[in-house]
């Protein structure tokens, strides 16, 4: 009578197979491996260890205690310490106050988490002259990216959801489904660490993991490998965009001796779907951020092509895009000035995603409703005819009455700073704020306009 392979035996081999179509690591390579504790990564540190085994890999452990759960915390941290220990690989320990970095940083902790964790394994691997860095995600972790990033909204680069190997990152249990992983290690009698944390609809993963991916499957068991099939086949899509939209980037983007310029005629020959593809590429290159671009950015800058020369359209990083008559060309730094007051004007544009209630209490900066703003706001002095908004009916004030009931002398009303869109006053600086441009519920995007210099 046959007996029934084990668990743990079946998975090894998929991870093997895995690991050879991807070829993750090479024979006595240094993996640098993050062990938070929890069933994932323990069964990343078994497979190691059995590529330790075969294939004389180094191993090093790496956790790090967010300090976000208390005693619980330290537990985890402990139990990765004494597994380690167990099976003689070295463990580097970091203790770093998440919540105190993502308010210093301003995201979410799960964003500061997420790049603490990285930078911490990436220290390690410099230190120990590492060559990889061994993450523990599987398949429902890759099912619930791409989730997510579809749900925010992205392109076909976002729906190739977690790669296997990227650079020095290597994934070898995305293959592994998350109840193959804890089968396997409860048939071995392997105890891990549960994180109470993700069963709280606390962060938007947890929501997708426990509410989403569970309806999926009760409509099809399959849907979380279907969903992994699919990323596959994105990613081999992206593979040959990716290289298209390099080849006509080249021609279309160039630099010369005032910086760098989009040519209009070059750019409107490419075809339709690749040019927002070069249009984000383009923003992350002058930016330097990728992760700060939007789809309002792309959208911004494609739509800055059909303006008038002469027009400018601010993004993130400082970075200013101005419609010239060869195409659109891209600046950096400071704003140029828009009267003779020696006042400077800094616009930051950025997507409204933890719902922000907490508005600047300045009189020198605010914040703007920026998907009703026509046009690039401009610093300048008051012009005949101008008006305010001051309620949400749409009753308008003259600048010059609102002067006058504010008691301004004469001599100061002209070289008050106004901000304004186009003909409409968004902003008496120092005074009022329009009501037409006010942060409502309904705002997906803030702009951020500080006023500073002068006396």
């Amino acid at each position: 009578m046959q007996t029934e392979e084990k668990r743990w035996d079946i998975l090894k081999k998929k991870t093997e197979r895995y690991e050879r179509r991807w070829n993750m690591a090479e024979d006595g390579s240094h993996i640098i491996a993050g062990i938070s504790g929890g069933a994932d990564s323990v069964c990343l540190l078994f497979v190691l260890l059995e590529w330790k085994r075969t294939r004389n890999i180094h191993i090093t452990a790496v956790h790090v205690n967010h300090m976000l759960r208390g005693e619980e915390a330290l537990r985890d941290e402990r139990f990765v310490e004494e597994l380690c220990k167990k099976h003689g690989v070295p463990c580097r320990v970091f203790r770093i106050d998440v919540a105190e970095e993502a308010r210093m940083r301003k995201c979410s902790e799960e964003e500061a988490g997420r790049d603490i964790r990285r930078a911490c394994m990436e220290q390690v691997l410099r230190e120990s002259h590492g060559d990889r860095i061994a993450f523990a995600h599987h398949q429902d972790d890759n099912a619930e990216t791409v989730i997510m990033n579809l749900i925010r909204g992205t392109g076909v680069k976002g729906m190739r959801g977690i790669r296997p190997c990227s650079g020095i990152y290597i994934r070898p249990l995305l293959g592994l489904r998350r109840r193959e992983i804890e089968d396997a290690l409860e048939e071995m009698g392997q105890d891990w660490c549960d994180d109470a944390t993700n069963h709280q609809d606390i962060y938007t993963r947890n929501r997708i993991r426990n509410r989403v991916m569970r309806e999926l499957e009760d409509i099809n068991p399959k849907a979380v490998g279907h969903i992994a099939q699919l990323s596959d086949k994105i990613s081999e899509l992206w593979e040959y965009m990716e290289a298209e939209t390099a080849k006509y980037k080249k021609r279309c983007f160039v630099e010369d001796e005032d910086g760098w310029i989009l040519k209009k005629e070059e750019f409107l020959d490419v075809p339709d779907p690749f040019r927002k593809e070069i249009a984000k590429s383009i923003l992350a290159q002058i930016c330097g951020k990728e992760k700060d671009i939007s789809a309002v950015h792309v959208e911004n800058l494609l739509g800055l092509m059909e303006k008038q020369p002469g027009k400018e359209v601010d993004f993130p990083c400082d970075t200013c895009a101005e419609k010239t008559y060869e195409g659109i060309r891209f600046r950096k730094g400071e704003r140029k000035k828009e009267d003779n007051s020696g006042l400077f004007i800094r616009i930051r544009v950025f997507p409204r995603e933890n719902g922000e209630k907490n508005w600047p209490d300045t009189p020198y900066t605010k914040w703007f409703d920026y998907d009703i703003i026509k046009s690039r706001p401009v610093l300048r002095n008051r012009r005949p005819g101008d008006y305010i908004l001051i309620d949400r009916q749409g009753n308008r004030q003259k600048i010059k009455k609102f002067f006058i009931n504010e008691k301004i002398p004469k001599e100061k009303r002209e070289i008050i700073p106004l901000v304004a869109d186009g003909d409409e006053i968004m902003w008496i600086v120092g005074y009022r704020q329009s009501k037409a441009y006010q942060i409502t519920d309904k705002t997906t995007t803030i702009m951020e306009i500080e006023i500073y210099g002068g006396e």
